[in-house]
């Protein structure tokens, strides 16, 4: 390293981390705020790396002697809106300024963090006057020193499964693809008008593969109930019970157009087309009025797309043949084709680069040493983006 770059203890960086909270963020009084105005300015010596003006770079706290962490500290603003984040890798929290807009803007929520962000300032601005000197020795240093589990990296889903077969859920993959494969094939069911009747009709016998597929090796008593009903209640039942606003279906005509419009217009927005609470989704779609409605199904969990086949595939066998918006995504999980991404900060949702999940890197203890350093030399790592001097 050029320079000392002063100490920075986990202990206060701590102070700052145990008050997080992602969704909201923590809103500071004025004297940690005026602190933190002026880490952001100290960092805006650097070119701006991403929306809101925002800069960032890594960080390292000691934890004791011999050890420390890495942390990425973040400044951005919006307009009047500053705020800072700091982050471990796997948990972030911001510290806002105090805005008109933050939810609770009462003194009394206001957390006094000056100590904290003070010792955050001072190696900021060390490590900030490094950049400036020589970004290509501090830049190499990251690139160099980061641990693992703080970068980004690809990995072949088959590379993955041959290097630790554990990965692999052992579905009946063959049979999926068999299946999946003769749904795309298919023409989609078509429909002229779209009812409460028919729209429940389908919504239930997709929740009866769902309640089939999760009691299977299941004790819990939810689980086993849902199959119960799934099996001895009429698809009426069935949709009052486990749909979110199916009791909303009560006074509406089930055989009108006019009745499904109203129950949708009104429910769209809070889940009503779940077969799946927020994850697995049913909805009738058609792009003009001419045309025939046909019934989509979809989702963005990863975790999820094993139960869509499952429900596409016993559907179609039911003479009912969806549209499943993601199949070749799901297709090229099961024919392992597709790549799984290391991340800091894993995304549950399923991208559209050719990355279909994201994961936390495992630690040793959670695999081997063995499949530990084979994971690592099998997984082509993102360089970081580099933080670099304004002109």
């Amino acid at each position: 390293m050029k320079r000392e770059i002063p100490v920075y203890q986990y202990h206060d960086a701590w102070q700052i981390l145990a008050r997080s909270d992602r969704d909201n963020g923590v809103v500071i009084d004025a004297a940690s705020e005026e602190i933190m105005l002026r880490i952001e300015n100290e960092m805006s010596r650097l070119k701006v790396m991403g929306d809101d003006d925002s800069r960032y770079f890594w960080i390292w706290a000691q934890t004791n002697n011999r050890e420390r962490k890495w942390l990425r500290v973040r400044t951005a603003h919006y307009k009047g809106f500053h705020y800072l984040t700091l982050g471990d890798g796997r948990y972030e929290m911001a510290v806002l300024q105090n805005a008109e807009s933050v939810y609770c803007n009462n003194k009394q929520y206001r957390e006094d963090l000056k100590a904290p962000l003070l010792a955050l300032e001072k190696h900021v601005k060390a490590v900030v006057d490094w950049i400036c000197e020589d970004p290509e020795e501090y830049n190499a240093y990251v690139e160099r020193y980061l641990p693992y589990h703080k970068r980004s990296g690809d990995i072949p889903r088959r590379v993955l499964y041959s290097i630790d077969p554990d990965w692999h859920d052992s579905k009946d993959d063959e049979r999926l693809i068999r299946g999946l494969e003769a749904v795309k094939a298919s023409e989609p069911s078509k429909y002229d008008k779209i009812t409460l009747r028919v729209y429940i009709s389908i919504w239930s016998s997709a929740f009866r593969v769902i309640a089939r597929i999760k009691s299977e090796g299941s004790d819990d008593w939810y689980d086993k109930q849902r199959l119960n009903d799934a099996k001895t209640k009429t698809d009426i039942e069935l949709f009052k019970r486990y749909n979110s606003k199916g009791r909303q279906i009560e006074g509406l005509d089930l055989d009108s157009e006019d009745g499904y419009k109203e129950w949708y217009g009104e429910n769209s927005a809070y889940h009503c087309m779940d077969v799946t609470y927020a994850r697995i989704h049913l909805a009738p779609w058609r792009k003009e009025d001419s045309e025939p409605y046909r019934f989509h199904l979809y989702f963005g969990v990863y975790g999820y797309y094993d139960d869509v086949a499952e429900i596409a595939i016993a559907l179609h066998e039911q003479g009912i043949t969806l549209v499943v918006d993601e199949i070749d995504s799901i297709l090229k999980i099961l024919r392992q084709e597709d790549m799984v991404g290391f991340r800091p900060w894993p995304d549950k949702y399923m991208d559209r680069d050719g990355v279909t999940s994201q994961m936390w890197l495992p630690h040793i203890g959670e695999v081997s040493r063995d499949v530990y350093w084979k994971i690592l030399k099998n997984t082509t790592w993102h360089k970081q983006k580099k933080a670099w001097p304004n002109e």
